[in-house]
């Protein structure tokens, strides 16, 4: 039984081994992770950015609608600047 148990922990020193030794596949795990991290990075921004030009658009169309500045603040949570660039443009 220890003869067995040896065989299958000398097994598994040789596979970590293997995998935590091998520089080239330490390198594309990190280069992977980095992708993952910036992709998700990338998506928040943009749905951040969806987010505010929704409110944007929201905004616009109040104004269009003669709805009041202030009021336009409340329900969009715009800035007064924010709003007041949307006109100019």
């Amino acid at each position: 039984m220890a003869e067995e148990k040896n065989k299958v922990i000398k097994e598994a020193k040789k596979e970590v081994e293997y995998l935590t030794g091998d520089e080239e596949v330490k390198r594309l795990a990190e280069l992977r992770e980095k992708w993952e991290m910036d992709r998700n990075s990338e998506i928040g921004q943009a749905q951040k950015e969806g987010k505010i030009e929704g409110k944007l658009e929201i905004a616009k169309n109040m104004l269009k609608d003669g709805m009041n500045l202030e009021i336009v603040m409340k329900y969009t949570g715009l800035s007064k600047e924010e709003i007041e660039n949307l006109v100019k443009s």
